[in-house]
C-alpha cells in the first residue's frame, strides 16, 4: 500500500462505520421520541435528525484528526513469516503503539453508540407494528456488535503472521456488515 492509502484507511473505515451506527441510533431515537408519550403528537424534522447525526459524528472526526496528527498511518516493508510484506504501520510521534491506542478509542466510541442503539431498541420494542422498525434496527445493531466482537480480535491475531489473510478477513467483514445492514433496512 501507498503511505497515502494507509493514512486514508482509518478515515474511510472509521467514518463509514460510525456513520452507519449513528444513523441506526438516530432512527431508533426518532421512533422513541415520536411514541414516548401517547397523548402528545410529536413532529421531528429531518434537520433535527441530521443535527443529531452530526453531533454523533463529531467525536469520531476528532479522534481521527488526532490519530492523523499524532500517530500518522504510513506504509513500511516488514518481514512476516520469512517474507517481506509492504504493510500499513503507525508513524508520527508515537510509533507503533499509538495506532492501537487510537484504534481502541475509535472502537470504544463505536461500542458506546452500539450500546446506546441497543438500549433504544429495547425501549421502543412495544411500538405499534405499523411504525415499528425497532426489530430490524435491533438485528442490524446486534449483527454489527457480534461482527466486531468476532472479527477485531481475529484480525489483530492474524495480522502479525499474515497481512494478506488479515486484509481478506477485514474486507469480507466490511462488505458483510454494510450489505447485511442495508438488506435488513431496505429489503424487509
Amino acid at each position: 500500500p501507498h503511505p497515502i492509502a494507509c493514512a486514508f484507511q482509518p478515515w474511510l473505515l472509521g467514518l463509514g462505520a460510525i456513520s452507519m451506527i449513528s444513523a441506526l441510533c438516530v432512527k431508533n431515537f426518532r421512533i422513541w421520541r415520536i411514541f414516548r408519550s401517547e397523548l402528545k403528537l410529536q413532529q421531528i424534522k429531518d434537520i433535527e435528525l441530521l443535527v443529531l447525526w452530526l453531533v454523533r459524528m463529531i467525536p469520531a472526526v476528532f479522534i481521527l484528526v488526532l490519530w492523523t496528527i499524532v500517530s500518522t498511518p504510513t506504509a513500511d516493508v516488514q518481514e512476516r513469516n520469512g517474507e517481506d510484506h509492504y504493510v500499513c504501520t503507525t508513524g508520527g510521534f508515537t510509533g507503533e503503539p499509538g495506532g492501537y491506542v487510537f484504534f481502541a478509542l475509535l472502537t470504544a466510541y463505536g461500542t458506546i453508540l452500539l450500546l446506546l442503539g441497543a438500549i433504544l431498541s429495547i425501549v421502543i420494542r412495544k411500538v405499534p407494528s405499523l411504525f415499528n422498525e425497532s426489530k430490524l434496527l435491533a438485528i442490524s445493531i446486534y449483527n454489527l456488535a457480534f461482527l466486531c466482537v468476532v472479527i477485531i480480535p481475529v484480525f489483530l491475531v492474524v495480522h502479525p503472521f499474515n497481512p494478506y489473510i488479515a486484509w481478506i478477513l477485514r474486507s469480507t467483514a466490511i462488505v458483510y456488515a454494510f450489505t447485511a445492514t442495508m438488506v435488513l433496512q431496505f429489503a424487509f
